[in-house]
């Protein structure tokens, strides 16, 4: 186990990030817990070219263009939540290279969280408030600095690249940083203890798919799309052309939500979600359900933002407690 002071943390980073951009925080505090916004716009950007047209090599879009990246505090639920994109993006019949190459240009520092928002449920997806896999190097807060974990080779080769900044951590920052760990996950368990289980809500939904349930839920929703927008899971994107220059057009790939109306309109303007409940209904059952078939895993990572960020106060763990709650009662 490693340690480096916060002086020599900052030399780092700027060795790290001598040839690429380099994502911190605002306020560059490794305390607390997640960002308010989601890491994932360094991988599917908000806004990115695809294509020119009519061809011109001195307009080709390359990959190469792309520079290395160095993401600085991302929390568990960030890392994941790369992880299970990846089964979309990269890992699939189909590869998005702008995606791919971004991943590949992509350099993870991971951060312990020490607390936990009231919205946050990590703990109820099996996960924990602390990485332990998928990043590069982690970091832990302790007094003075960091305690320091490589996840990858290219984290091990960073730290041989630079061990005159780093010296061996001491048993009671170890222990320190072990009893947070503690107290950030119990504080989690006791906080989301009154809803169901992740793993407990694809069968639930299943049985709940014809529910009025969803007609409650939905009553709320004002179909803003906050909550796909900041959700770090949600890939889905649109594409529309533009006029950049004199003939020359480009293709551009945009963020879009499946909670708006035209999301799913077809030629011929039908729409097979047209009702709000029903999109709303897709949202989880997307997530809790088809990806579950589809890609093996639950598209959520518990990060809570979507909750922070609803204007109508719609809670994904009160939902699901209703739509739980409404199947057992069913059952009796």
């Amino acid at each position: 186990m490693l340690f480096i002071d916060s002086t020599n943390f900052e030399r780092l980073l700027k060795k790290l990030s001598a040839d690429g951009e380099l994502y911190v925080p605002v306020l560059m505090r490794l305390d607390g817990f997640r960002t308010v916004d989601p890491w994932k716009g360094a991988a599917q950007m908000l806004r990115c070219p695809v294509a020119n047209y009519p061809d011109d090599k001195s307009r080709e879009i390359s990959e190469e263009k792309f520079r290395n990246v160095v993401i600085v505090g991302a929390r568990a639920c960030d890392i994941y939540a790369f992880e299970l994109v990846d089964r979309v993006e990269i890992e699939g019949e189909f590869t998005d290279p702008f995606y791919k190459v971004r991943r590949d240009k992509m350099f993870i520092i991971g951060a312990d969280c020490t607390e936990c928002g009231e919205s946050c449920f990590c703990n109820l997806l099996g996960n924990k408030p602390w990485p332990e896999k998928g990043y590069d190097l982690n970091v832990s807060s302790v007094s003075g600095g960091y305690i320091v974990e490589a996840g990858s080779d290219k984290g091990k080769a960073a730290i041989e690249a630079n061990k005159d900044l780093f010296s061996e951590a001491r048993d009671e920052q170890t222990k320190h940083r072990d009893e947070v760990r503690s107290a950030v996950l119990d504080k989690l368990e006791k906080q989301n203890r009154a809803f169901p289980r992740a793993e407990e809500m694809p069968d639930v939904l299943r049985a709940a798919l014809t529910d009025d349930v969803w007609d409650e839920i939905a009553a709320k929703c004002v179909e803003c799309g906050a909550c796909t927008n900041i959700c770090p899971t949600c890939y889905c994107f649109l594409l529309y052309d533009m006029k950049a220059d004199g003939e020359y057009f480009q293709r551009i790939s945009t963020w879009d939500s499946c909670q708006v109306t035209g999301y799913a309109r077809m030629a011929g303007m039908l729409n097979p979600r047209a009702r709000l409940t029903d999109r709303v209904k897709h949202r989880y059952y997307h997530k809790y359900d088809y990806l579950v078939k589809s890609h093996g895993a639950i598209f959520c990572t518990g990060c809570g933002r979507c909750i922070d960020s609803c204007s109508a106060t719609i809670d994904m763990r009160e939902s699901f407690k209703k739509v739980s709650d409404r199947v057992k009662a069913g059952k009796r």
